[in-house]
């Protein structure tokens, strides 16, 4: 299951700077200047010798509601020797919706017992100076958004709290955390981010105009003076070379893909063998050997513990033929789902049944 072009010109116009975004790793942090503290101690500095994390938030935002429980664990589990703080940013307060922040967090309560502050609380202000000091030079345009920030005071990760935060605060605290490699990878992926929309809008207008060669050149010119872009367009390419029949060559290509380029992407791995797999899409006759192959790197990588990860691999199984360890992969894609997800639970029960009704018919 899957759960969430350009050449030369365009890259020469691109950020090449090592410095994409106002406010990157290895920066000092800016300093926290909120309009209230609505719960813990405030902080006033950072002080030498303590890590924190710092968290930026809405009261609409669904995924920050989901991020918020699992920060609260984290916070316990370093409880003094790493200091969080919720900073709510962005709140939509008119007439119809009032400042609601002291009431979401006591809604909350010992789900979000961290300390939380807010950014503004007037609804004449624009930005507050933490969404502007923080947010907006870091180039963060979405929320849930954390920045972790190291003993001495410098930004030393920015990324989704829901996803990847857990690793680099436990080295971080631990004093293993390679802080210039990190941000040599994060000025990248910054500099990436100015060239992907382009990129993608050339693939598109190719795609749409069925010259899937020249989308495939698009690709391959681009990576080829940005190597890094071959991890975001990648399995576009795959597909690309199927669309072109040029079947040999896709064959090739995905084994590169899985065994390199995506080798250590859970997300984009499900994606390229969901695509694979999935139920009535336009992929017919799959390289389902493939699929199984990218499907397992991907429960790997998430230790099996993910439902619509597990429900890929037992879809790719069935139609590689391997019938019985389907089945089985299934079974715990189902009770991965039970009681947390009932829409997700019913759908891959049913797929369940499917498999268990072939495997009679053998």
């Amino acid at each position: 299951m899957l759960s969430t072009l350009l050449v030369a010109p365009l890259l020469q116009a691109a950020p090449q700077a090592d410095r994409p975004c106002a406010l990157m790793l290895g920066d000092p942090a800016p300093a926290i200047q909120v309009a209230e503290w609505v719960q813990g101690t405030p902080v006033t500095r950072f002080e030498p010798g303590k890590v924190y994390v710092v968290e930026f938030w809405a009261t609409w935002c669904g995924p920050c509601k989901l991020a918020i429980p699992h920060l609260n664990e984290l916070s316990r589990q370093y409880a003094g020797a790493v200091q969080f703080v919720g900073v709510s940013v962005w709140e939509q307060i008119d007439e119809e919706s009032p400042y609601s922040v002291p009431k979401f967090v006591k809604g909350m309560g010992d789900k979000m017992t961290y300390t939380v502050a807010a950014d503004l609380v007037k609804p004449s202000e624009a930005d507050g100076p933490m969404a502007t000091n923080w947010m907006k030079a870091a180039c963060q345009s979405g929320i849930p958004a954390a920045f972790i920030v190291n003993r001495e005071g410098k930004i030393a990760w920015i990324g989704n709290p829901l996803s990847g935060i857990d690793g680099p605060l436990a080295d971080v605290v631990a004093g293993k955390w390679d802080l210039a490699a990190a941000a040599k990878k994060y000025a990248l992926d910054m500099r990436l981010q100015g060239v992907l929309p382009k990129l993608r809008e050339d693939i598109t207008r190719a795609k749409k105009s069925k010259d899937f060669a020249g989308a495939i050149q698009t690709i391959e010119s681009a990576v080829a003076r940005e190597p890094g872009l071959e991890a975001y367009f990648g399995t576009n390419k795959y597909f690309l070379l199927l669309e072109a029949q040029r079947s040999a060559d896709a064959a090739a290509y995905g084994q590169r893909l899985v065994s390199q380029v995506l080798a250590d992407n859970a997300g984009a791995l499900n994606t390229l063998a969901w695509t694979i797999v999935e139920p009535g899409g336009k992929v017919k006759q799959g390289d389902y050997a493939l699929a199984v192959r990218a499907a397992e790197r991907a429960v790997e990588l998430l230790e099996s513990k993910d439902a619509s990860t597990m429900d890929t691999l037992g879809l790719a199984l069935f139609k590689a033929g391997q019938v019985a360890r389907a089945i089985e992969v299934q079974e715990k894609a189902v009770e991965l789902a039970k009681g947390e997800q009932k829409e997700l639970e019913a759908e891959l029960r049913a797929r369940l049944d499917e498999f268990k009704n072939a495997k009679k018919s053998l």
